[in-house]
């Protein structure tokens, strides 16, 4: 967007004092729009004709998925799609015994094109753990 600048650092308001409860969504609210109305408005000018993607990454817990609520209530359901990679790789693994069963998972055995083998990216999978990161070839 030409001619919009978004700077990382120095959101204090001049002449904004009052103290924000932002854990009450009206007061985040009434937040935002004190701090950077403008820019939200800018941009939900601009998601009316045109789309944009954005990634959060960062460490677990390092709060991405709050971010991305946080995007949502400002910009709308309608507008922003979160997937969480946790998740879907939660979902997937606690639905492996019946979808490895099924037709699906013989179609997927068949046209898979990963960059670990099918057999390597299952063994991850099903042996994932909450200590160890999941690779990133296995998440592609």
């Amino acid at each position: 967007m030409k001619g919009l600048e978004f700077p990382v650092i120095g959101t204090k308001v001049k002449g904004l004092s009052r103290r924000f409860d932002l854990s009450d969504p009206k007061e985040r609210k009434q937040y935002f729009e004190a701090k950077v109305g403008d820019e939200i408005k800018h941009l939900k000018e601009f998601l009316e004709d045109n789309t944009f993607i954005a990634y959060f990454l960062g460490k677990k817990n390092s709060g991405k998925g709050t971010y991305a609520k946080l995007f949502t209530e400002i910009f709308g359901e309608d507008r922003i799609e979160h997937v969480s990679v946790g998740d879907l790789v939660r979902k997937v693994h606690g639905e492996w015994d019946d979808f490895s069963k099924s037709p699906k998972f013989d179609e997927l055995k068949k046209l898979y094109r990963g960059y670990i083998s099918f057999d390597e990216a299952v063994e991850t999978l099903l042996s994932r753990s909450t200590k160890k990161l999941l690779p990133t070839e296995f998440v592609l």
